[in-house]
């Protein structure tokens, strides 16, 4: 700091200074009101801003000073200061600027005169009563249990196997969301005919519980000694879970399910009804850290590895362990393109063994069907058959047996991002494609098991071994996500015909 005669300000200043500035806006200045005179000039940095005002504003304490508030007035607040205005009516641009925060309008109109503009000053606060104690701490109150709906909603679906299905759910909770409750019905006729689920989540804690009670029937045309009846089959119980989480991606997960499993010919009572009653424990190890895109996941990994097992406790029990396991890798590049790699597997051991069946996709339309149709002859094998899907180039149940294995390689990319049909004024959008290849098979014997035989020409080709590739296109029609594909199967020397698969539903 210097004076004007340039010679540095080496004893203490007090007293009281105002802040001012040059006309020019170049020099800030420090002016002494109750000491000898003299300025303080400070020196302007680069990036000062340049402020369009030739004074600066005098503090309260200086105003105060100056005898312009009264001693008795709290802050300035309290204080009228009238000064005058510029005159504005001739000016437009940006140095005219009208604060409206404190402000309230008229209903008479859009009249820009100062009569429609009304101040006012809101006093109001706003105070919760009857929160506090004497001793003006907040008061506890125990928390009250009270469920509301979350989401109540009904659905059609179209099953492979069962036909077209319909369902109404609803979902409850409380506030803290640490209670759910869900309800899940297609009532028909009566409730032997019908499905319903009841379930109740136990959430607060660390590890997640849930009860659930069920019953479920489906209809089928089997053959049996009086040619080809109608059968109904039921199942029923009541199972328990728990998931145990051990951090942001994976977590245990354990059930114990009593089930029933009925079979009642509908047509020929002199048929008797197949039952079964078991009770079947399950634990799975699982990970998933996968980031989700327009239908399926794009990003990441997930697994799950699953063991469930049904001991020998009574006639009408069954005996098996199964062991099944299903590991998928997302890989995204260019944004919009992904490629995924599956690799799933299971078997299943004991005097009950279960069964898999090979080939198809899931939710096929226009379906086919080898090897007499879905291998389902007794109870058991309605309840825990298992499809092992997608296996494209192929029709259903084209390999069946207590074992299998299943590689799936897909490269999925934009199609078509806007698309306006023609006549109907349907317009379709983010239509996506898919490049793919499955590989597979299912047995029950490693012995009878042939991957790759010779032909009668001596050329090595695929026996038990199945290869598939083709392409596809998905998208949403109506709200339904619709996937066309169009498939060949390969036996190491040739391909098929073309196969077609229209199907809904997302892919894996």
């Amino acid at each position: 700091l210097t004076t004007h005669e340039d010679r540095p300000i080496t004893n203490s200043i007090t007293g009281v200074y105002q802040l001012s500035l040059s006309a020019d806006g170049n020099k800030l200045a420090f002016s002494a009101l109750d000491k000898a005179g003299f300025d303080i000039f400070l020196l302007k940095t680069p990036f000062e801003r340049k402020i369009a005002a030739a004074s600066l504003e005098p503090t309260e304490y200086i105003k105060r000073k100056k005898g312009l508030i009264p001693k008795n007035a709290d802050s300035l607040a309290a204080v009228v200061v009238t000064e005058k205005k510029p005159d504005t009516t001739s000016v437009y641009g940006d140095n005219v600027k009208i604060d409206f925060n404190n402000y309230v309008f008229t209903d008479e109109g859009t009249k820009e005169k100062e009569t429609d503009i009304v101040p006012t000053l809101n006093t109001k606060t706003l105070a919760i009563s009857g929160n506090m104690d004497e001793d003006s701490n907040f008061i506890v109150n125990k928390y009250k249990l009270n469920f509301s709906p979350d989401i109540v909603y009904g659905n059609a679906a179209f099953s492979t196997f069962y036909g077209v299905q319909g369902t109404t759910m609803m979902s409850f909770s409380d506030m803290l969301g640490d209670h759910q409750i869900y309800f899940l019905t297609n009532l028909l006729l009566d409730l032997k005919n019908s499905d319903y689920v009841l379930a109740y989540f136990y959430l607060p804690s660390y590890i997640d519980y849930g009860v659930q009670g069920y019953h479920s029937a489906r209809f089928l045309y089997l053959e049996d000694t009086m040619g080809v009846s109608l059968y109904r089959f039921r199942t029923w119980g009541i199972s328990g879970s728990a998931s145990l989480p051990l951090d942001r991606f994976y977590r245990l997960e354990f059930g114990l399910a009593w089930m029933n499993l009925l079979r009642e010919n509908l047509e020929y009572s002199l048929v008797g009804n197949e039952k079964r009653q078991l009770i079947t424990p399950s634990v799975s190890f699982v990970h998933d850290n996968t980031l989700w895109g327009y239908t399926s996941p794009n990003n990441g990994s997930r697994y799950n590895v699953n063991a469930m097992f049904s001991p020998k406790l009574g006639k009408n029990s069954l005996d098996f362990q199964t062991y099944t396991a299903d590991y998928r890798t997302y890989f995204k590049f260019w944004r919009t393109y992904s490629f995924v790699m599956r690799y799933s597997g299971g078997l299943s051991l004991g005097k009950n063994a279960q069964q898999f069946f090979i080939g198809g996709t899931e939710g096929w339309i226009n379906r086919e069907f080898e090897n007499g149709g879905i291998p389902i002859k007794h109870i058991e094998d309605f309840a825990f058959l298992t499809p092992a899907l997608p296996m494209r180039g192929f029709n259903y149940n084209v390999r069946n047996g207590t074992k299998y294995a299943l590689a799936n390689f897909e490269l999925r990319y934009p199609f078509i991002q806007y698309l306006v049909t023609g006549g109907l004024p349907i317009a379709l959008g983010n239509i996506t494609g898919a490049t793919f290849m499955d590989v597979g098979s299912s047995w029950t014997r490693e012995s009878a098991f042939k991957g790759i035989v010779k032909d009668a020409q001596g050329k090595f080709v695929t026996g038990d071994l199945l290869i598939g590739t083709g392409m596809g296109i998905r998208m949403f029609v109506f709200g339904l996500p619709l996937k066309i594909d169009v498939a060949w199967s390969y036996n190491g020397d040739a391909f098929s015909v073309p196969k077609y698969y229209f199907s809904l539903g997302g892919d894996f």
